[in-house]
């Protein structure tokens, strides 16, 4: 039997239904591949591919004031970003290998001193008897946020990539493949998608702490309700009505994790496979392999103003960097990416 010959315009409507399927296909997969990858970069200076010049970083069940096996966040990020202000300090061993000051201008060799101004609490895990303790801040911040979660407020977030992603010898497989379903994206703009990196900032009015809240989209974004504990927490300072603190490094966090104490801005690898699993089906093409990856939130830093027991305005700021070991149908690659992170609470009416 002779094959059919089709006409011009069947031969062409064939073609289209070809580009569309291929279109379809690789859009959802672009889109779960930068989920996955999403946990790879946004919170800034990556763990292999973009090691920092620093001591390893501590996990989430880091206690007390000094991380154990040393932290990359020490006192001289507090110094460069709270200001040495002269304010109370209570931060343990503030020093990580590295040369720590107090809230005064008196060094050592390397060692936190107890002997700079006067204004400041010594370190080292020296305090002053009328000075706050980590377990104070704690409680101050979670009985605030518990009122100021259920209120009406502003909400800001900004985000920037600090190092593109990179996934490797399929990095350009991978961005060409965006181009074709969307000239206009790329690797980076696709999974900033999904971790809220745009060229704006990102900006709502929450009401009464629930969604719908236009502008936001995620309820991971909502003021948190703190549970913070004194093991949860780096260092802090305290001046008047204002504590500033630095929580604790998280590696891989969940529910239990220091960052997760005091926010649901996080990603696990659990919830981006499940979320490929939603798009592509159970038996994905595309997979975050848990053992071998691993996304690190550091440099935690929460601003918080709290007058008579209410929360009138917090910040939070954190980098994130991320290496994960990526299973895809072409093969397997490592995909590493880094990323910083500012968020604002205002305007509060309770």
């Amino acid at each position: 039997m002779a094959k059919k010959v089709l006409t011009p315009e069947e031969v062409q409507a064939k073609m289209e239904k070809k580009s569309e399927k291929r279109k379809l296909f690789f859009g959802t997969f672009t889109k779960a591949l930068a989920f996955f990858l999403a946990i790879a970069m946004a919170y800034s200076l990556a763990t292999i591919a973009f090691t920092p010049a620093t001591a390893p970083a501590a996990t989430g069940s880091v206690q007390g004031g000094s991380a154990g096996g040393g932290s990359s966040d020490s006192g001289d990020d507090l110094d460069a970003i709270f200001g040495d202000s002269g304010s109370a300090s209570t931060g343990g061993d503030s020093s990580t290998g590295g040369d720590s000051t107090t809230g005064g201008d008196s060094t050592t060799g390397g060692d936190a001193t107890t002997g700079g101004d006067s204004g400041s609490a010594s370190t080292g895990g020296q305090q002053s008897s009328n000075q706050p303790t980590k377990a104070d801040v704690a409680k101050a911040l979670n009985d605030a946020t518990a009122k100021a979660a259920k209120a009406s407020y502003n909400w800001t977030r900004s985000a920037k990539f600090t190092k593109d992603i990179n996934v490797g010898s399929i990095t350009s497989f991978l961005d060409k493949t965006i181009k074709d379903v969307d000239p206009n994206a790329d690797l980076n703009s696709v999974v900033g998608g999904f971790l809220g990196i745009k060229k704006d900032p990102l900006s709502a009015t929450v009401t009464n702490g629930k969604l719908p809240a236009e502008g936001m989209g995620d309820a991971k974004y909502l003021l948190k309700a703190m549970t913070l504990t004194a093991n949860d927490i780096y260092d802090f300072r305290v001046n008047g009505n204002t504590y500033q603190v630095q929580i604790n490094t998280t590696t891989n966090p969940d529910k239990n994790s220091a960052w997760a104490h005091a926010s649901n801005d996080y990603l696990t690898f659990a919830e981006v496979n499940e979320s490929i699993a939603g798009a592509l089906g159970s038996s994905s093409i595309v997979k975050v392999e848990e053992n071998g990856s691993q996304a690190t939130y550091k440099k935690i830093l929460i601003t918080a103003v709290i007058e008579n027991g209410k929360l009138t305005n917090l910040k939070y700021s954190y980098t994130f960097d991320a290496t994960l070991k990526i299973k895809v149908i072409i093969g397997s690659a490592t995909g590493t990416g880094a990323a910083e992170m500012n968020a604002e609470y205002s305007n509060f009416k309770y």
